[in-house]
């Protein structure tokens, strides 16, 4: 639970490869396979993102899973927000092969390739560099290069560049007559809608995304207007669906990434009047009733098996292919490799059809998941470790931790913690105690950025007896009430289904003590 601070945990942090957008890379460029140079990359239409970037050293390297090494690694470019000035390097691809690397597939589809976010203030946007991209699977070789900054001639050099690299790269089996005529693009959204139709998606149902996300901005300026808000959701009702509510979800994730606490409560009370006032909100809280009906039958302590028995009853439920895929999703942190073991054993010995596609389409929910999560773990890691190099190297330590402010959060200070045990094992007692100071520094820095309720929580979970616990509670009288009780009920659901019984315990009995001086 982020922003929970606890004793004594296991702060090894997660390590392991992959690919990481735009974090880090798996490995270097090599010199005789580099890109062709191109022209300094320069800044489309959008007036709040980066410019000034200019090609640097590329990211140091890391290794990846085995497979996930970049035919065509980025280089690193440096770029100064327009908004604060600050300067970072953000990776910049030129080619990407899609055959040989297709992960990097919904990188490109979802905005994040070639894009710049300002680590200190969240300004940002995409930067005009041009694209090589290659798909075999539908031999299609496309190039979008940007309008502005070069001529025909250069954009034509550009491009032949390009192609000659790719070509030398792949082996000759599988070199086509069709990459010898790239398709050029100078507009990126017709660009990126081609590649979405070899997923299925037509120009149209990009645009329809497009024209939620304009009313979900203007709808969510208008929330805490009550009259003007209406007369506004009546011109957007059209565009209220299911995957309206989706896209509206995946915006409040990202504010939240971003640290927009004033997007995030906008979004939510959004979300909240939607839900009372459209025919979608109205189907959509109705599901949300049902999967929480069936969430509540799993108690603490139940096994796997019977986790597992409960989803599949689910499924069997009328709207159970709406139902059982969001239980599984709340259910994450319980669905572990064990649990797979189990979906598979219960494979072994159905023969029923139904039951047998039910169980495989758990299954393949479930890996989904542990993907994910391993992803954001990954991603995390990744984070959490520029951060503590920067701090590391930055003449000022306490001044670069609060220029990281937003960026701090456990996940930081596992890692300064397992850093700390690691230079103690090592006898490196200099190294331990710069990193002790540091990890002091975070923990006052994340004291601050708390809200006075979270801070409570966090003295009273780090109380050292009852007694200690009750002179906070009397202390802080004022910060009692019935949201405080319902905020500590829920990171006790949190913390128990993560297995973190000892926590839970502990919650429950603060909020016990709490709940007697209301």
């Amino acid at each position: 639970m982020s922003g929970i601070l606890l004793p004594g945990q296991d702060k090894q942090p997660s390590t392991g490869g992959g690919i990481e957008l735009p974090k880090g890379f798996s490995r270097r460029r090599d010199e005789s396979d580099a890109a062709p140079t191109t022209p300094e990359p320069t800044q489309p239409e959008a007036t709040d993102a980066p410019t000034e970037a200019t090609p640097t050293e590329a990211a140091p390297a890391r290794r990846g899973r085995p497979g996930e090494d970049l035919l065509f690694p980025p280089t690193g470019a440096q770029v100064q927000c327009p908004s604060c000035g600050a300067r970072y390097t953000v990776p910049v691809f030129t080619i990407i092969d899609l055959g040989v690397n297709p992960e990097l597939g919904p990188a490109i589809l979802g905005g994040q390739v070639n894009m710049a976010m300002c680590p200190q203030c969240g300004a940002g946007g995409a930067l005009g560099a041009p694209l090589m991209v290659h798909d075999p699977a539908h031999e299609f070789l496309g190039v979008y290069v940007p309008p502005t900054g070069v001529d025909d001639v250069q954009r034509q050099r550009i491009i032949g560049d390009l192609t000659q690299t790719l070509m030398r790269r792949l082996p000759t089996e599988a070199r086509r007559g069709y990459m010898l005529q790239p398709k050029e693009y100078m507009d990126w959204n017709r660009f990126v809608e081609k590649l979405w139709e070899f997923q299925g998606v037509t120009p149209e149902m990009l645009r329809r995304q497009r024209d939620q996300a304009a009313a979900i901005q203007s709808l969510a300026s208008l929330v805490d207007d009550a009259g003007a808000f209406d007369i506004a959701l009546e011109r957007y009702a059209g565009l209220i669906d299911r995957q309206f509510f989706a896209l509206l979800e995946r915006l409040m994730v990202l504010s939240g990434n971003q640290g927009d606490r004033e997007s995030i409560v906008a979004f939510q009370a959004l979300r909240q009047s939607l839900l009372e006032k459209t025919e979608a909100g109205r189907e959509i809280k109705a599901l949300q009733g049902r999967v929480e009906q069936v969430v509540r039958k799993i108690q603490p302590g139940s096994t796997r098996e019977q986790v597992l028995a409960i989803l599949l009853d689910a499924w069997r439920e009328p709207d159970g292919d709406e139902v059982a895929p969001s239980v599984v999703m709340s259910l994450a942190p319980m669905l572990d490799y064990q649990f797979l073991l189990a979906v598979a054993e219960q494979l072994e010995q159905t023969t029923d059809p139904v039951e047998r596609a039910n169980l495989e389409k758990l299954r393949e929910v479930v890996v989904l998941i542990q993907e994910q999560q391993q992803a954001t773990q990954q991603n995390t890691a990744a984070q959490a470790q520029e951060i503590l190099q920067a701090v590391l190297e930055a003449p000022d330590a306490a001044a670069a931790i609060r220029e990281h402010a937003d960026l701090i959060d456990e996940n930081f200070l596992g890692l300064l913690a397992a850093s700390v045990q690691r230079a103690e094992q090592n006898k490196a007692a200099a190294a331990a105690r710069r990193l002790r100071k540091i990890y002091d520094l975070a923990m006052e820095v994340m004291q601050e950025q708390m809200s006075p309720d979270l801070r409570l929580i966090n003295d009273l979970l780090n109380a050292a007896d009852q007694g200690a616990r009750r002179k906070l509670l009397e202390e802080n009288r004022s910060l009692l009430s019935r949201d405080f009780l319902e905020a500590l009920k829920q990171l006790e659901e949190d913390f128990r289904q993560r297995q973190g019984a000892d926590v839970a315990d502990r919650l429950k009995s603060i909020r016990g003590q709490a709940a007697l001086m209301l």
